[in-house]
């Protein structure tokens, strides 16, 4: 968090920085006990890591880690490519020991889940017991106690706080005394001598996690890498670690937060200095340092030096630092880019410095008509269905279907938009029942560093060919080149299907379904911006990477009259199309329509896709009783649209649902003529 932070108030010229991780929000250890108690909420202790990322200028990639490949500079990841580094950080923290029954409190984002069904499930004097007898064991059971006092909160271990000196190990004692936490004392408790009770949770001992040692980096008895002064991998150079998964060689320390905090400016100045070239700079953990414990009921206790103290000021400092500390992470800076001076009479034509990415980026619908219009377009007998429909019908030697659609990169995960961009182009297929079968690639790879590229590029083309050969289609060949942003286009060809649709055919008491959420343009615009949650995102993102195979089979076997695509033009664009294509009406209820989270609000904040102005010039044709600015946020891979006959609607919904498709819904009804929003 400190090197991101750092990395966004100075920016390191050059360098691409990229950040893996499996969680999407980071929770704050500190705050965890005070956030079973009730002192905080979820969003108080976590930090969104999208926005601090984007405040960097960094790539974020949504995935977990099982190895490190450091012979080749790759790191190993689930279900995605390896990905190159030059020089590697690693601060993925501790992994609890094994443990048989119960929940272990680490990592905080699989614990929280339980606990929270812990505290909704158990009846009054059910039992709750706490194994570990440590600081965070201790803090953990008095939160809970204060929690749920209709609780019997029992906390077991070997021995009492060590480390802690006489007089603060006291006080805590006294502290669970009267507040009803039984301590027991004695043996070790293991797997075979657990107590009986309703829940069980472990603080006790932690581990590195298992990849790290099977990567060959030098490690501990216990698995955590070992570094030296400057926090650099004693066995690997280019490789720095800190926070918990390190090991500092000769000046081993207990696995606590401070010294993670401390250490963060150091590991800044030295990954700059691997980078950029300068003098590394040593870390000198100290020896004493300020403990404060909260005891759960608006007390804390402070410990240093050998003294201790217990009061409410002491929980109101404790409060203070943390939510100090968390400020600086969550309330960032607002660094934005100068405006472009320009004479007064100019001004009023220059649009927006912060562009979107994906259909966000497509030119509005009534500039791309009085474009088209203008071109010499001859027609061919051999051409069924030409510009206007989703895609063409040729015939040579048969029909076939083709489309070319191209993507301006729009997200951190190159892999993931690869993937994205091959979902979005077989779309157009789809939504004429059509077969894809094969499909030339046109890439553009910013100017890098030719590793960088290369990687750029592997990556890219992967994400496109896996969903590709999902859907049998073979990529044929394509053409590549350098420019200054990345940009994926994919022209596909295939064979009409059994059922051919087109945006034409509605007919009137048609039920209107759309098969995906929409809400992918605003949510994409706020993260270029930094204001969407990380996890809004990441929804976003695996919509967009749903394929419309499925529904469209389904569509077709529940006799639908007419299908298209949602894309850049919004849904009430392309409803627009529909109708004027079928000569029809349409009633559409606002509310009915599903939406990505994070969506409306983002959009009542103000937020929207570079195409929204745009694309609600189409809300002159509606008559609109209800806000319908949402119903034009320009969509990427989004879902399909289709007029279905009443009888075949609910059916189609229930089909859809089990395949997959959650958020599929009849959002309304083709009239006779009026275009109306309610």
């Amino acid at each position: 968090m400190q090197v991101l932070r750092a990395i966004g108030m100075r920016a390191w010229p050059g360098v691409r920085v990229t950040v893996i991780s499996r969680e999407l929000r980071s929770p704050y250890s500190g705050m965890l006990p005070g956030h079973v108690a009730g002192a905080y909420t979820d969003d108080d202790m976590h930090i969104d890591l999208a926005p601090l990322v984007r405040f960097a200028g960094a790539r974020l990639i949504h995935a977990a880690v099982i190895g490190i490949d450091t012979d080749a500079g790759r790191v190993l990841c689930a279900e995605r490519p390896p990905i190159r580094y030059d020089v590697l950080s690693i601060n993925s923290g501790s992994a609890p020991e094994p443990v048989g029954r119960g929940v272990a409190v680490k990592p905080i984002g699989q614990f929280l889940p339980k606990w929270r069904e812990t505290v909704e499930g158990l009846v009054p004097n059910a039992r709750i017991a706490v194994i570990g007898t440590g600081a965070g064991g201790v803090e953990l059971a008095l939160a809970m106690r204060a929690a749920r006092p209709d609780l019997i909160v029992q906390l077991l271990g070997r021995s009492w706080l060590p480390g802690f000196n006489r007089r603060s190990a006291n006080l805590l004692r006294r502290a669970c005394d009267t507040q009803g936490v039984a301590v027991q004392l004695g043996e070790e408790v293991t797997d075979d001598s657990l107590p009986d009770a309703d829940a069980l949770f472990w603080v006790t001992a932690v581990v590195a996690p298992a990849w790290v040692a099977q990567s060959g980096l030098a490690v501990d008895a216990s698995g955590f890498v070992r570094v030296d002064p400057h926090l650099r991998s004693v066995s690997h150079d280019n490789i720095f670690a800190a926070g918990d998964v390190a090991c500092l060689d000769g000046q081993e320390r207990p696995k606590a937060g401070v010294y993670a905090v401390r250490a963060g400016p150091v590991l800044v100045h030295n990954l700059r200095a691997a980078l950029l070239g300068g003098r590394q700079r040593r870390f000198r953990p100290q020896r004493q340092f300020l403990t404060l414990m909260g005891v759960g009921d608006g007390t804390a206790v402070a410990a240093k030096w050998g003294f201790a103290w217990r009061s409410r000021l002491m929980w109101r400092w404790k409060d203070h630092i943390d939510r100090t500390f968390m400020r600086r992470f969550q309330d960032l800076p607002q660094m934005a880019p100068a405006a472009p001076t320009l004479p007064p009479a100019l001004q009023s034509a220059v649009p927006d410095t912060m562009r979107c990415g994906g259909c966000g980026a497509k030119l509005g619908a009534d500039l791309l008509s009085r474009v088209l219009g203008r071109l010499p377009i001859t027609p061919r007998e051999d051409v069924e269905v030409g510009i206007g429909d989703d895609a063409a019908v040729v015939r040579s030697d048969g029909r076939m279907v083709v489309s070319t659609d191209g993507l301006r990169g729009m997200m951190d995960d190159t892999y993931r938009f690869g993937r994205i961009v091959a979902h979005h182009n077989l779309n157009d297929l789809f939504a004429m029942g059509a077969r894809p079968a094969t499909a030339l690639a046109m890439a553009t790879v910013p100017l890098m560093a030719e590793p960088l590229m290369e990687a750029e590029l592997t990556d890219l083309l992967l994400g496109a060919v896996h969903v590709l050969e999902e859907h049998d289609v073979t990529l044929v060949g394509g053409h590549s080149s350098e420019g200054a942003e990345l940009f994926l286009a994919l022209t596909v060809m295939g064979a009409p299907g059994l059922r051919a649709f087109r945006k034409s055919g509605l007919r009137v008491d048609d039920a209107l379904v759309l098969t995906k959420p929409i809400g992918t343009g605003v949510l994409l615009a706020a993260d270029m911006r930094g204001e969407a949650a990380g996890e809004h995102v990441e929804a976003a993102v695996q919509s967009m990477d749903l394929s419309n195979a499925r529904a469209c089979a389904l569509l077709a076997e529940h006799e639908a009259t007419a299908v298209t695509d949602v894309t850049g033009f919004g849904l009430l664009g392309h409803l627009a199309e529909m109708l004027r294509a079928s000569g029809v009406g349409a009633q559409v209820h606002a509310a009915r329509v599903p939406l990505l989270a994070g969506a409306r609000q983002l959009m009542a904040a103000g937020v929207a896709s570079s195409l929204q102005a745009n694309n609600e010039q189409v809300l002159g044709d509606f008559q609109c009783d209800a806000d319908a600015r949402l119903l034009c946020d320009p969509q990427t891979s989004g879902g399909l649209l289709a007029g279905v006959p009443q009888a075949q609607a609910e059916a189609l919904i229930a089909a859809l649902h089990a395949a997959g498709y959650p958020q599929a819904t009849i959002i309304g009804a083709v009239t006779d003529a009026r275009w109306v929003v309610t």
